[in-house]
């Protein structure tokens, strides 16, 4: 099943369950509410008739479903479709981790035309300060 998530509690579980740093954390934040209004189910057909799945928007030309295209992830595009985020974290981390040694340089989040148009370059601990209210890095009891 799908969820769309409020953006302060999709952040809370990229920190308390995914362990992310929240330097990871903001841009994740930020391209996924932009990509997808943070939707697990979104869906975009692009013009080369290309689809985008999911919270991160994670297209089949590369990354999911070999019927169609590589399938670097080895996952079948439904999957990045859930509520429960952890295929789509996961190959979103790869997306990244590839775009960073396919460029050789900068940041991976670069794949997202989203983090090129609304995160790059932007006060992404700004955009952040309504969800931590405590110092970054704190520890925190659960």
């Amino acid at each position: 099943k799908t969820k769309i998530f409020r953006k302060c509690e999709f952040a809370e579980l990229l920190e308390r369950r995914y362990r992310l740093s929240r330097e990871d954390i903001k841009n994740w934040v930020c391209i996924a509410e932009y990509e997808s209004s943070f939707n697990t189910g979104a869906i975009n057909r692009n013009r080369n008739r290309s689809v985008d799945y999911g919270i991160f928007q994670i297209n089949n030309k590369y990354w999911c479903d070999s019927s169609y295209g590589k399938n670097a992830c080895g996952i079948p595009c439904s999957d990045l479709m859930s509520d429960d985020i952890t295929a789509a974290l996961r190959c979103a981390e790869a997306v990244r981790r590839d775009t960073e040694g396919f460029r050789g340089r900068g940041n991976g989040y670069t794949a997202w035309v989203a983090y090129n148009n609304k995160c790059k370059n932007r006060d992404l601990d700004r955009y952040m300060a309504d969800c931590w209210s405590r110092p970054s890095n704190s520890i925190y009891p659960f």
